[in-house]
């Protein structure tokens, strides 16, 4: 029996400003964190599975520089409700992954609510 999840997300892809975006319809989603969020709560499932036993195993595997994949990672941490408005593409349109790949991202969800209030 097959345990993973699947999710079905219907989008079409459209390139604005040298960014490829996904519309829904009602909103534009950023593909590139979508996809990076996606891979960092991989990674961390299988850090917690053990089947990797850290971040210079994985970037190894991944052929990715170790601090390349530990920013990455702190994505996994990110609140539900955060993850939810970048899965609705709701996010706001100045946060990029280049941004939360060099900032620091803040532990605690309230804080992390905080960190986005900046970009309205």
């Amino acid at each position: 029996m097959d345990n993973s999840l699947e999710t079905f997300v219907p989008l079409q892809f459209k390139r604005k400003k040298g960014q490829w975006l996904a519309d829904s319809g009602t909103s534009a989603h950023d593909v590139l964190i979508i996809e990076a969020v996606a891979r960092a709560q991989y990674w961390h499932s299988l850090l917690d599975s053990g089947a990797f036993k850290g971040v210079v195993e994985i970037a190894r595997a991944e052929g990715l520089m170790p601090t390349t994949v530990g920013r990455l990672l702190r994505l996994a941490r990110l609140a539900p409700d955060i993850v939810e408005h970048l899965m609705k593409g709701s996010q706001p349109r100045q946060l990029t992954l280049r941004w939360l790949m060099r900032n620091d991202i803040p532990a605690l969800w309230p804080e992390q609510r905080q960190m986005l209030e900046q970009f309205k």
